[in-house]
């Protein structure tokens, strides 16, 4: 089997790389094994390689450093990413076009998301690869595709759900489309492939009830794809009788400019692994909770053990890794149906627009740190030798104990040349410097992207 070696067409960012994906593998079904978001991601990153890459040979190759933010051959980043790999192997998809309708020429077929998979070390570079390489059946629809949707790399990158990237797949294919309306089908058959579970591993309150499929995939995914990426997506329903028997949705493109966005992002976000060891979670476990768990999730529940842990009104918490894990099974964020009665008597617009608000503020949140980080860094370059190494020493002393041993390993190793290291170290610069940041700073912000854009 020819193998493609190290050239500048292999190595694409992850942030700026834009993948034609064939029509085929976008609405995808998974029948054993689940499709989780960082699977999505990975798959669509190396996707992109491949597509950039030259057509001679069967395997191709990605700069790990482009996948996870510790590119060591040993690191704990790296054990994730095999852990994805393995699944991308093993689970078993459906390809189609995009439709259950019954029409002339359709095709079907069945295999996994890619054929095999290998990490190596160059040992003259030490620069560290991914060789993997795509089933022949499926191999050209997915690297020449005659119908295919252009993603953004850079929007999936801040997608932190599998059902919103799934989502923002399906619908950036309509957006050219003359009515912007999506294939209209069964909610039953949306639901695995946003939920990116079998129907055969879903359970049964699940499959039966399309609220519960409303209130847990459809809502929060159009809700973060709309905060999000360049499109706007509204749900469409369809009823016989009182019961919604099928859905699409409407596509439109969003006419005002978009914040800026992380310049290098990685598809595999390891700090939130840190800040689960960080509570208690052995480390094998919580990569396992990563793998397995919706980012926004983990974030949610990190976020409500975190503040329940700094409480000194209620009582000590005996386990904060039982009150996070009971947090993230049951799912820290109130659905609009479990709002108190006040807030559900309200007009679905102003319910819906209450929900906007907040994911769009979180977005800004987001953004201003990127941003901050930027302003310490230059703040940092600018003093002398003896205040920069004051500075890391003071890192050292206050924040260092408290982050996961990965974390402290890997800054002790590397220093500011972790990726990881460097960006907690410019948080906390950025905090002690100008603290929290406010709504003022928060709306100075908007107002001076708004003019620069």
């Amino acid at each position: 089997m020819a193998t493609k070696r190290a050239k500048k067409t292999d190595v694409v960012s992850p942030s700026s790389a834009e993948l034609r994906k064939a029509v085929e593998a976008i609405a995808i079904q998974p029948k054993s094994g689940k499709i989780t978001l960082l699977t999505r991601k990975l798959f669509n990153v190396l996707l992109a390689v491949a597509q950039q890459a030259d057509d001679s040979g069967d395997t191709y190759r990605a700069l790990l450093s482009d996948i996870v933010a510790n590119s060591a051959f040993d690191s704990n980043d790296t054990a994730l990413v095999k852990e994805h790999l393995r699944r991308m192997v093993s689970v078993q998809v459906e390809w189609s076009t995009g439709t259950s309708s019954q029409k002339p020429g359709r095709k079907w077929g069945i295999s996994t998301l890619i054929a095999d998979a290998e990490i190596l070390e160059d040992p003259t570079t030490r620069r560290v690869w991914v060789e993997f390489s795509f089933a022949p059946k499926i191999k050209k629809k997915l690297l020449d595709p005659v119908q295919y949707a252009r993603l953004s790399l850079q929007f999936q990158s801040q997608l932190r759900s599998s059902a919103g990237l799934a989502l923002y797949e399906i619908c950036v294919r309509y957006l050219t489309n003359p009515s912007h309306l999506t294939m209209r089908e069964t909610w039953e058959w949306w639901r695995p492939i946003l939920s990116g579970t079998p129907d055969t591993e879903a359970g049964d309150e699940a499959k039966r009830e399309y609220k519960y499929f409303k209130r847990d995939y459809l809502r929060p995914a159009i809700a973060e794809v709309n905060a999000v990426t360049n499109i706007f997506v509204e749900l469409v329903e369809h009823r016989e009788g009182r019961r919604v028997a099928e859905i699409q949705f409407r596509v439109t493109e969003r006419k005002q400019p978009m914040l800026a966005l992380d310049e290098h992002p990685n598809v595999f976000d390891s700090t939130l692994v840190d800040r689960m060891v960080k509570i208690g979670i052995p480390l094998k476990d919580a990569q396992t909770l990563y793998a397995d768990s919706e980012e926004n999730r983990i974030r949610a529940a990190l976020q409500m053990t975190e503040q329940r842990m700094r409480s000194t009104t209620l009582p000590p918490v005996r386990s904060a890794a039982a009150l996070f894990k009971d947090a993230l099974k049951k799912g820290y964020v109130p659905p609009v149906d479990a709002l108190p009665p006040a807030a559900n008597s309200a007009a679905p617009r102003a319910v819906a627009a209450a929900s906007g608000a907040d994911d769009l503020k979180a977005r800004l949140l987001s953004e201003f740190s990127v941003f901050r980080r930027k302003e310490a860094r230059v703040l940092y370059d600018e003093q002398g030798e003896e205040e920069r190494e004051l500075a890391r020493r003071s890192f050292e002393e206050d924040v260092l104990p408290g982050l996961g041993a990965h974390m402290r390993d890997d800054w002790r190793k590397r220093g500011l040349d972790s990726k990881l290291g460097e960006t907690s170290f410019f948080d906390w610069l950025a905090r002690k410097t100008w603290g929290e940041p406010t709504d003022g700073d928060l709306l100075a912000f908007t107002l001076s992207q708004s003019r620069t854009a």
